[in-house]
């Protein structure tokens, strides 16, 4: 799985400071009006791949066997790492983009896009041999189970080039962003998911297994959503054109200074995000890293259902901060994170309380003693997943600089000491996820909010309390759903989630008598009034 966020910009818009001149950005009534739609619709999209990936992991190991498996996210992983240098531009892009397109400044837009454009197509051609020789070395550099070396060469190669056809597809992917279609955005991924998931299933099905269909069905996946975005960046933007003469190397500059941190936080999260996996890989062997890989994607999807409730309030930072409306920010910052914290408690929660019979039922008896790797993997993403909003507040103000330092640092401790606890043997595999855990809490549940607020010219600790209610909600779910699984009964799916609904049901109770603010009630009121009345349509 791919890790898986103009003219030229006023000083005060580059230094971080509120926008003076009146921008028609894009109008916040109508983003909230759309609000309940695109949740929805996100919800559609996590649902729809969560069921993929639940499905897929046991079918490929039953086909492969665990070892070869792994070799799948690993390779995933490991190409995720070019995302270090793509991905940084993109959110730039989108921050730029959206300022011009809501000044109506079609010259300054143009440049924007195609500057990033053929910056992107430069990129991927100057990785291109990088990629080559990667795919070549592959076996030679990672545990791979005898047998697959050729195939994991293949796999590399593919699952690259489906990365880099990723990348352009999101620059015009930028469009529905901007006008908040997320809708029609997620459609077009779901068509993508069922095109890769379904011909991964029929060559699995039909032929003798390979790893390299998963990349071959990777880069079939990532075509159809280029081609989608494509079609949705013509339809939402006809303003914009395709035309190298709107090449503009002072844009470049404009969007390297913001971009150029963003690519040390990157590096710093992919070191966070991937590290647990390669050092399984060093130190464990091939058959660890796919019991590791199996389990580490269930905690991946929590990471996906945050980002995919995150994103939608992007927008609406990003008009309330163009409208120099530094109230309004706070407050869609402050819900944002107590709102996300609270939901993510339940999913967290649930698989760290009934994460040994999820895991029987799912993977077979063999995989029940992994539980305790699944709830030090799991556990702390409700509480560091929760402040992701706060990422798009400091994007909006262009603070990226200390952010992206501080990312390095964790991702740089979390490599160390992995390496170190796999070393010494200490708590084997499961001291390499307690690492990762340990560093994603002291830099997201720490130094993400403090940093936030001082950037605002807040108090240091005015986001702390709205990550309690989220910390409290875990702890409550994931006592129940613990008690409930040692009484037992849960030795089928219809039993699991018939235990699962019990405790979701008491939760959403116990969160909208106790734990909700009567602005949080309000805000959740209004946004289903208002879904209800304008319809699933963007």
């Amino acid at each position: 799985m791919i890790r898986p966020a103009t003219t030229v910009i006023s000083d005060a818009v580059s230094s971080g400071a509120p926008i003076a001149a009146p921008i028609d950005a894009p109008d916040t009534a109508s983003v909230q009006r759309r609000f309940m739609a695109n949740v929805a619709s996100n919800a559609a999209y996590i649902g729809a791949q969560t069921v993929a990936n639940l499905w897929m992991t046991p079918f490929l190991i039953g086909r492969m066997g665990v070892a070869a498996f792994g070799v799948i996210p690993l390779v995933h992983m490991v190409t995720a790492y070019l995302s270090v240098v793509t991905a940084a531009l993109d959110s730039a892009v989108s921050r730029f983009l959206a300022i011009d397109l809501g000044r109506h400044d079609e010259q300054a837009a143009n440049r924007t896009f195609n500057t990033a454009l053929f910056g992107i197509l430069a990129v991927t051609a100057g990785l291109s041999p990088l990629v080559v020789v990667i795919a070549v070395v592959f076996p030679t550099l990672f545990t791979v189970p005898a047998g697959w070396e050729r195939d994991s060469s293949w796999l590399f190669a593919l699952s690259a080039a489906a990365f880099f056809v990723t990348v352009i597809g999101e620059i015009f992917a930028v469009s529905p962003f901007v006008y908040s279609r997320f809708v029609w955005r997620n459609v077009v991924c779901l068509v993508g998911l069922a095109v890769r998931f379904g011909l991964i299933a029929a060559l699995f099905l039909l032929l003798p297994a390979r790893l390299w269909y998963a990349g071959a069905a990777l880069l079939a996946g990532a075509v159809v959503c280029m081609g989608g975005y494509a079609r949705l960046w013509r339809r939402l933007t006809p303003e914009l054109h395709i035309r190298l003469s709107a090449f503009d190397l002072s844009r470049l500059h404009d969007l390297l200074s913001m971009s150029g941190w963003l690519v040390v936080n990157m590096a710093g999260a992919m070191l966070l995000q991937g590290t647990g996996l390669i050092v399984v890989n060093a130190y464990f062997g091939a058959a660890m890293t796919g019991s590791y890989a199996a389990v580490a994607q269930l905690a991946l999807l929590i990471e996906y259902l945050a980002e995919a409730a995150a994103v939608v309030v992007r927008p609406v930072i990003l008009a309330k901060y163009a409208h120099n409306d530094v109230a309004g920010v706070r407050s869609v910052a402050s819900q944002a994170v107590r709102l996300l914290g609270l939901g993510l408690a339940l999913p967290v929660g649930l698989l760290c309380g009934f994460g040994e019979p999820l895991l029987t039922l799912w993977l077979g008896s063999s995989f029940a003693h992994l539980s305790g790797l699944l709830v030090v993997l799991a556990a702390h993403l409700g509480l560091n997943l929760s402040v992701r909003p706060l990422l798009h507040v400091q994007n909006a103000y262009d603070k990226v600089k200390w952010p992206g330092i501080v990312t390095l640092i964790s991702g740089v401790a979390a490599l160390g000491l992995a390496v170190v606890l796999a070393h010494w043997g200490l708590w084997g595999y499961l001291g390499v996820a307690m690492a990762g855990a340990l560093a994603w809490t002291v830099k997201n549940a720490l130094y993400m909010p403090i940093y936030t607020a001082k950037i605002m010219g807040l108090r240091w600790w005015s986001y702390m309390p709205n990550m309690a209610p989220g910390i409290a909600g875990t702890l409550f779910v994931g006592g129940a759903a613990y008690a409930l699984a040692q009484v037992g009964g849960a030795d089928g799916w219809f039993a699991l989630a018939a235990l699962a609904a019990i405790v979701a049901l008491v939760y959403a109770g116990f969160v909208w008598r106790v734990m909700l603010a009567p602005e949080d009630r309000r805000l959740i009121w209004n946004l289903a009034i208002r879904g209800m009345r304008s319809g699933a349509l963007p």
